[in-house]
C-alpha cells in the first residue's frame, strides 16, 4: 500500500510539541505517512510551534503555545504578529478561538489542534540521526534497559491511558503548582498569575475542608510556593510524575483549573486519556470534535461552585462512568497522538483536494484506519 502523504520538519527537542512528534512518527512506522525528520539545535519557526512540509509543496504549522502569546506584549500585539509572520498553508492551534479567523495570515487554513499533553513517541525519534552517541543518549534517557536503577523520564501513552473504572470508593485529586508573578515574562500577565494561583489555592483549602480523606491535593513544592502556600504543599512522593499518573488512574473524579495566558493546561488531556471524569473551570479555547461540558466534563466557576459540582458526581455512580465513557472515546477519536495527527493529516488533504475521494466510502482507493476513511496517494 502507498502512503498517504510525504512529510518532512526539523525536529527540536520540546515538551510542548512531543505529543505532535509522538503522532508523527507513529504514522510513520505504521506506514501511514512517509516521514523526513532532521534533528537541529534549535528552532526557526518559533518556540513550541513546528511547521511541517507536506508533499515538497504546503507548509502546515503546529502551534502548541500557551494562549495567544507569540511576543511579549498585550492580545492585540501578538495577533498582529500572528497574522503579519506566519507564510504557511495550514495552521493548527492548540488554543483556538474564532477570533483568530479575523487575523489569520493570507491563504492561510486554520484549524483548533486539540488537548495536549507531555507524551513521548514510543518510537526511536532520533531513528534518522544516525551517531551512536545520540542514539546511546535516547536509550539513556528513555530508560529502556535502565528502569531499575534511575527514574523514569519519557511517559508514552501506554502510561498516561486508562479504561473506565468502578470504583468502590470515588475519590477527588487536584495536584498542581504555583505560578511565580516575577517571572513572568511580560509584567502584563503578573496579575494573571496571582488570580490562577489565588483560584488554585482556595479550591485545594475548600476541597480539604469539604472532602476529607476522599481528597487528595495540593500544591507541588519550590521557592514561590513553600513562601506562599505552605501550608497546601503535598509531599513530593505525589508529584513525580510516575506516581502522579497512578494517582490519576487511582480517583476517579480529577480537578482541572486554567493555565497560563488561559490557556487548557496539559492536566486536562492527562485526565481524558487517563478516563476519568473530570471537574473544570470554563475552557477559554476550542477543540476539535465534540468535547462538551456536562458531556466530558462540569464546569465550574468559583471554589463553592467546585464544591457542588464534585458533590452532583459523588451522588451519581451513573454520571461519573458515563463521563469516563465519554472521556475514553473522545481520547481515542481526538487525543491520542496518532489520532490528533492523522486527522489534521486529513483536514489538510479536503482542502487539497477539490473533490476529495477521502470522503467517498465505496471507493476502491478508500482504505481505514482506526475507523477513519483515507484515500491512498
Amino acid at each position: 500500500m502507498k502512503t498517504l502523504l510525504e512529510c518532512e520538519f526539523e525536529y527540536v527537542a520540546n515538551p510542548h510539541l512531543m505529543q505532535i512528534y509522538a503522532g508523527f512518527f507513529e504514522l510513520h512506522k505504521k506506514g501511514i505517512i512517509r516521514l523526513k525528520a532532521r534533528p537541529v539545535g534549535k528552532a526557526t519557526s518559533g518556540p513550541h510551534i513546528l511547521v511541517v512540509t507536506i508533499n515538497k509543496k504546503y507548509k502546515v504549522a503546529y502551534d502548541a503555545l500557551d494562549g495567544f502569546s507569540w511576543i511579549i506584549g498585550d492580545k492585540e500585539q501578538n495577533l498582529s504578529y500572528f497574522q503579519n509572520n506566519f507564510k504557511v498553508d495550514f495552521y493548527f492551534k492548540r488554543s483556538f478561538h474564532q477570533q483568530l479567523y479575523q487575523y489569520k495570515p493570507a491563504n492561510c487554513h486554520i484549524f483548533p489542534l486539540g488537548l495536549n499533553y507531555n507524551v513521548y513517541p514510543d518510537y526511536n525519534m532520533l531513528a534518522y540521526n544516525p551517531t551512536l552517541k545520540d542514539k546511546l543518549k535516547y536509550v539513556l534517557k528513555t530508560n529502556r534497559l535502565f528502569n531499575r536503577v534511575s527514574s523514569k523520564n519519557f511517559f508514552y501513552a501506554k502510561d498516561f491511558e486508562h479504561h473506565p473504572t468502578n470504583h468502590s470508593v470515588d475519590r477527588i485529586l487536584f495536584i498542581t503548582r504555583a505560578w511565580d508573578p516575577q517571572e513572568a515574562r511580560w509584567e502584563g500577565a503578573r496579575p494573571h498569575r496571582e488570580m490562577v494561583n489565588q483560584m488554585r489555592a482556595e479550591c485545594i483549602r475548600l476541597c480539604r475542608k469539604e472532602f476529607g480523606d476522599r481528597f487528595t491535593g495540593g500544591l507541588s513544592t519550590d521557592a514561590y510556593s513553600t513562601k506562599h502556600f505552605a501550608d497546601l504543599i503535598i509531599p513530593n512522593e505525589y508529584t513525580g510524575k510516575s506516581r502522579f499518573l497512578q494517582a490519576v488512574k487511582e480517583h476517579s473524579i480529577c480537578i482541572a483549573t486554567t493555565g497560563l495566558h488561559d490557556s487548557i493546561g496539559w492536566k486536562l488531556g492527562e485526565y481524558v486519556a487517563a478516563s476519568r471524569a473530570i471537574v473544570s473551570e470554563p475552557l477559554h479555547y476550542e477543540v476539535p470534535g465534540n468535547f462538551k461540558k456536562d458531556q466530558n466534563y462540569l464546569a465550574f466557576e468559583t471554589p463553592a461552585q467546585l464544591i457542588e459540582q464534585i458533590q452532583k458526581l459523588l451522588d451519581n455512580k451513573e454520571l461519573i462512568l458515563q463521563m469516563m465513557q465519554n472521556n475514553h472515546q473522545y481520547y481515542t477519536d481526538y487525543v491520542k497522538p496518532d489520532k490528533l495527527v492523522l486527522n489534521t493529516l486529513l483536514q489538510v488533504l479536503q482542502h487539497i483536494e477539490r473533490h476529495p475521494s477521502v470522503i467517498h466510502t465505496n471507493d476502491s482507493q478508500v482504505v481505514a484506519y482506526n475507523g477513519i476513511e483515507y484515500a491512498k496517494s
